[in-house]
């Protein structure tokens, strides 16, 4: 097999793909939550902006990928090629920023956190690889999905997630969503598999989750 075929290549896979990747529930997390004006931070090719201008929003996108923004622009979005650790905005200029999937692939975490504080009027609206059940999976040779991305950095569990929000914010929740083990396409034999080690209790969560989220007010 090839290199490719185990591991997804982010850094180039959005230039690959021709359908919006905007993920539904991504998108509902931001109209419930987000004020008008948001940065979406990590935008990658646009998705996300081009989905919350439908909806009435305003929306900029920035990433660190040149070719990703130059595709962003195409696509009609305001875009702009910076590092989510030096955010060139004013403080407060926008009321949420969007941080989603994006904390698993930087050097600092904690720096990103303090930039998307610094420009948010509002809120930060985070979502992140869920690793909570990693050892549990390892046991039986299983594992997360995207752990076989090529650039994560970073490996969250809740506990992870929540420890480095408390240093900085009051009010903030975190979530787990997306039951790995009742997910829609995922073979018969491995949901039977994975809900009879949950019925043992050889894997201690009710649910195994791929996801987490987080609205964190500033």
């Amino acid at each position: 097999m090839k290199e490719e075929e185990i591991y997804r290549d982010t850094k180039n896979w959005y230039l690959k793909t021709k359908k919006n990747q905007a993920y539904s529930k991504f998108i509902n997390l931001t109209t419930h939550y987000a004020g008008n004006k948001i940065l979406d931070v990590g935008c990658a090719t646009g998705d996300y902006c081009i989905k919350l201008k439908q909806l009435g929003f305003e929306c900029i996108g920035v990433d660190i990928n040149h070719d990703y923004i130059e595709k962003a622009r195409k696509n009609g979005i305001e875009a702009y090629k910076m590092d989510a650790e030096d955010l060139r905005f004013d403080e407060e200029s926008f009321d949420t920023v969007l941080l989603f999937e994006v904390l698993e692939h930087v050097k600092n975490p904690d720096r990103v956190l303090n930039e998307a504080k610094r420009v948010a009027r509002k809120n930060i609206l985070i979502t992140l690889p869920n690793c909570t059940e990693f050892s549990s999976l390892k046991k039986f040779n299983l594992t997360y999905e995207h752990m076989l991305e090529q650039d994560h950095l970073n490996f969250f569990t809740k506990k992870d997630l929540e420890e480095l929000l408390s240093q900085k914010f009051r009010n903030f929740t975190v979530e787990e969503i997306e039951p790995i083990n009742n997910i829609i396409g995922l073979p018969n034999w491995l949901n039977y598999f994975l809900n009879g080690l949950i019925r043992l209790k050889l894997i201690k969560s009710d649910k195994i989750y791929s996801k987490l989220i987080s609205i964190v007010e500033v």
